[in-house]
């Protein structure tokens, strides 16, 4: 009986801590999506020894649980281990695969992209003698503890050195981000982008042009992300999708021109790896990034395999639209 009772509250604590990571809608489960907070870790439970994506506790009843003990995992981390019967653990696996979970990593500036914004504006020390406005976009690489290394400029750097070494010396100023894994043998470092924006002091800048791609980037943003799961990756029917929303006419007669199919379509690997296969990973866009010169940038894994996509807008008929966008080693280009 008390075995029973300890295995009870194990298990509802574990599920409180588990339901902090996840929000349920039926059989689907959703990673709960930034802020971060101190308190959002992963918590990893192994069933028999294994770990599987995607099973919790509470696919299990408190009376199939014959052992239940917390020890940390051959990967360091802190684990809740269960033994069940080989057919509760034949289950667990079945319902496991009815669940969607979102394995890549995650992290972000402690506190969201709003205090990046303040930490970013209170420690930019604009070079003298700077004029007018100007982006430049940092790639660097993130390591499982939150250091970053390796800053460079990415695509095309100001013809403003100290612009340029500026905006190196901010990104290795900042402060370690927080990184969440949800895959327990997975801790491996990987690239972010940051865009950093160099303002003349106190001078006033009229809306438009740039500025006003960067002002109209969240709405931007969701239609590229809709071009995505509705047409390159297909994970979505959306009856209003509507490829012309987000893409010229040119861009799309020359995504037709590059389909080497005998049908009418589009030439959508382009948009992705090119690869034709890869693992049981569903595809999904990682995250959605302005570049300089009015770019998009879209990370992606596409079957586990993991690149980007970068997007040049132009404004047609009032509205920024994809006008040409890069495409994977070995194609010709669109």
């Amino acid at each position: 009986m008390k075995n029973i009772i300890l295995v009870s509250l194990i298990i509802i604590q574990s599920c409180v801590a588990f339901s902090q990571n996840y929000c349920v809608n039926d059989t689907i489960v959703r990673e709960i999506q930034f802020p971060l907070t101190l308190d959002d870790k992963t918590e990893f439970f192994y069933f028999n020894d294994e770990w599987i994506p995607g099973a919790y506790p509470g696919l299990v009843s408190a009376d199939s649980i014959q052992k239940a003990e917390v020890k940390n995992d051959e990967y360091g981390n802190r684990a809740l281990f269960f033994t069940v019967s080989p057919e509760c653990l034949a289950q667990i696996k079945t319902e496991a695969r009815k669940i969607w979970v979102d394995l890549d990593t995650r992290c972000e500036f402690p506190g969201g992209n709003g205090k990046l914004k303040e930490w970013l504006d209170e420690n930019i020390r604009i070079p003298e003698g700077f004029k007018g406005s100007e982006r430049v976009l940092v790639k660097f690489t993130v390591h499982p503890d939150g250091s970053i290394s390796d800053p460079t400029i990415f695509r095309r750097p100001s013809k403003n050195e100290a612009v340029n070494q500026e905006a190196l010396r901010l990104v290795n100023a900042l402060p370690n981000f927080r990184v969440k894994y949800y895959i327990p043998h997975l801790k491996k470092s990987f690239t972010y982008y940051l865009p950093i924006t160099f303002k003349e002091p106190g001078a006033i800048f009229i809306r438009g042009g740039e500025s006003s791609f960067i002002n109209q980037f969240p709405e931007i943003e969701p239609k590229i992300k809709q071009l995505y799961e509705n047409l390159v990756f297909a994970t979505a029917k959306d009856p209003n999708f509507n490829i012309a929303d987000i893409c010229t006419a040119g861009f799309i007669e020359r995504l037709e021109k590059a389909n080497d199919s005998d049908s009418k379509g589009y030439a959508t690997w382009l948009l992705r790896s090119g690869m034709q296969d890869g693992d049981d990973t569903p595809s999904r866009v990682i995250s959605i990034v302005p570049g300089v010169d009015n770019t998009a940038i879209v990370n992606w894994s596409d079957m586990g395999h993991k690149g980007s996509t970068t997007f040049t807008l132009v404004k047609s008929d009032g509205e920024w639209k994809i006008n040409n966008a890069t495409v994977p080693d070995g194609y010709n280009t669109l």
